[in-house]
């Protein structure tokens, strides 16, 4: 999606790229609202902003969320973050899991928060830090059982005490992430939850002090409002109004999408007629007359060719027209029971058009996501 946060503010070559976002930023002002109410008790907010902010535009969204009072942010992302910077943000900007340990002082320089969750990282991390007028601060990253990156539950009392142990580091943070889609891997998370909450008791309760960011909750979590004791959410789809958890739509729980919609105008009206031979017609060629219509809109912008069994629709007139298919840059749809369509037309992939609508779950249910 373009990086926009309106369709009035669309960048200055719009005819040049005929395809944008419309943000609602009021509904993530809602979102935010609503889930401190959910939590239930004073919490911090480390927003995640990973994958261009979920698509929704890494600067607008970034800046919004500063002022509606977020903590901080969280990506995985260099370059989004060194973009949240040059577009003003001051707030904190944890940076997950990318860096090499040789990156960290790239990391330092540009004023983001390091993860940390090896003893190379580390032994990196403290010589810097020793070198530097303020202990840097720094957040590790635990592994509760999702087995992707970090120390292990159990080693990550003795790894903090380590971390306690070095003058440059300050130990700002302590996450984990256990995410879940249903009943089965939810039962799991509320399990590794309990297990870090207590793994977050020990250290703080043997150090004699308290960790100002603590946080397992994130939307998987907070939407299923599993007991939670923890100084810290970081909730990323919901923010978005999105839902992670397989047939559950957020706005069930009150949340309101921030994307009003994604569009794109016709940059190109086709006409075929009968007998044509084009590429996958039966042999002889098209059966009847047909008008096509072409979008700048495909595989790089991750709109992928529809699932087995699935027809992609997009909106165009307020009629749905079937797509055709997808490529690395455009998007071909059936446009011939239109009424005279144009080269400019508007074409709605994601909102509503006159009487009828396409949801995001629409989207995802045509291009087989779960």
């Amino acid at each position: 999606m373009p990086d926009v946060s309106s369709r009035s503010q669309r960048v200055s070559h719009r005819d040049a790229r005929p395809v944008w976002g419309e943000i609602d930023l009021a509904a993530i002002t809602h979102n935010v609202g609503l889930l401190r109410e959910r939590a239930g008790r004073p919490v911090s907010i480390l927003a995640p902003v990973k994958a261009n902010a979920y698509g929704h535009g890494m600067a607008a969204v970034s800046l919004h969320l500063q002022k509606l009072g977020v903590e901080g942010l969280a990506t995985a992302n260099f370059d989004d973050a060194v973009a949240a910077r040059r577009a003003g943000v001051t707030i904190p900007i944890l940076l997950y899991g990318a860096q090499l340990p040789s990156g960290h002082v790239d990391v330092l320089d540009q004023g983001r928060t390091p993860s940390v969750y090896d003893r190379e990282s580390l032994q990196v991390l403290a010589q810097l830090g020793s070198r530097r007028a303020n202990p840097v601060p720094v957040h590790i990253k635990v592994d509760a059982g999702l087995g992707r990156l970090g120390v292990r539950l159990d080693e990550a009392a003795a790894f903090a005490h380590e971390v306690l142990q070095q003058p440059g580091l300050l130990l700002e943070g302590i996450y984990t992430h256990i995410p879940f889609s249903d009943d089965q891997t939810g039962a799991w998370s509320q399990r590794r939850l309990a297990a870090f909450t207590s793994l977050v008791r020990e250290i703080q309760t043997s150090h004699g002090i308290v960790i100002p960011y603590a946080q397992g909750a994130a939307s998987s979590v907070m939407s299923q409002n599993f007991p939670d004791e923890l100084n810290t959410i970081a909730p990323g789809h919901l923010v978005f109004g999105l839902s992670p958890i397989s047939g559950l739509r957020a706005e069930s729980l009150g949340f309101r999408k921030a994307l009003r919609a994604l569009k794109a105008n016709l940059i190109h009206i086709g006409h075929r007629r009968r007998g044509d031979d084009l590429i996958g017609s039966p042999t002889g060629g098209l059966a009847s007359d047909a008008t096509t219509g072409v979008v700048l809109f495909g595989m790089d912008n991750g709109f992928r060719p529809a699932a087995a069994g699935q027809t992609a629709m997009m909106l165009c007139h307020g009629q749905r027209c079937p797509v055709l298919s997808v490529s690395a840059e455009y998007a071909v749809i059936d446009v011939s029971q239109l009424e005279h369509p144009r080269v400019g037309d508007e074409v709605t992939i994601i909102g509503a058009d006159g009487k009828d609508a396409i949801a995001v779950e629409d989207v995802a249910l045509w291009q087989g996501a779960p």
